[in-house]
């Protein structure tokens, strides 16, 4: 029964509309298309995320179940007319769970409501779709504000494990070692 119910979740509220953020001057673009891979690497070093191999972030990008990302409507003092201003993305099986990664807005436009917007979107495209497991990694400083938008920190006891951070902290120890 707890099955059935999870897949007839409401999908979540969204708190302001993509009309009222182009007021704003900042639009919401769906898919990948358009996403400037050296663009996109520049947003995650400003916001103290690894650059990743182009190549490998392409693919990544191509193999992504849903992508969002913020784009300038028009030019500002902290923008071009164009610029990726923020972006998120989830991976998913497309019928019971999915992963959002990625979650960054530039340090500029931080503040402002566009990574709860972000957020909203997302998880809101991926209930609509059937999906009743939605989960995330987040940096601790951030763990409130998608506490906020429904998420939960480690439900029922539930630890996850990630293989790869310790591999990357072990060649990052190694690296260090070795200058």
């Amino acid at each position: 029964m707890a099955d059935t119910l999870e897949q007839h979740l409401p999908p979540p509220p969204i708190s302001k509309s993509d009309a009222a953020f182009l007021e704003d001057g900042v639009e919401f673009v769906w898919g990948a298309e358009g996403v400037d891979v050296g663009e996109l690497n520049n947003l995650f070093e400003k916001v103290g995320f690894p650059r990743r191999d182009p190549a490998r972030l392409a693919l990544a990008l191509q193999n992504t179940y849903r992508t969002v990302w913020i784009r300038a409507a028009r030019k500002s003092r902290l923008a071009r007319e164009g610029a990726l201003l923020g972006f998120a993305r989830a991976t998913s099986d497309g019928a019971l769970s999915a992963v959002i990664w990625d979650v960054a807005v530039a340090p500029a436009w931080q503040r402002g409501g566009l990574g709860r917007a972000l957020i909203e979107r997302l998880t809101a495209s991926l209930v609509t779709d059937g999906i009743a497991t939605i989960t995330l990694y987040a940096e601790p400083n951030v763990v409130a504000l998608y506490e906020k938008l429904g998420f939960v920190a480690d439900p029922d006891g539930i630890r996850g494990v990630a293989y790869q951070s310790k591999l990357a902290r072990q060649l990052q120890m190694a690296n260090g070692r070795r200058r």
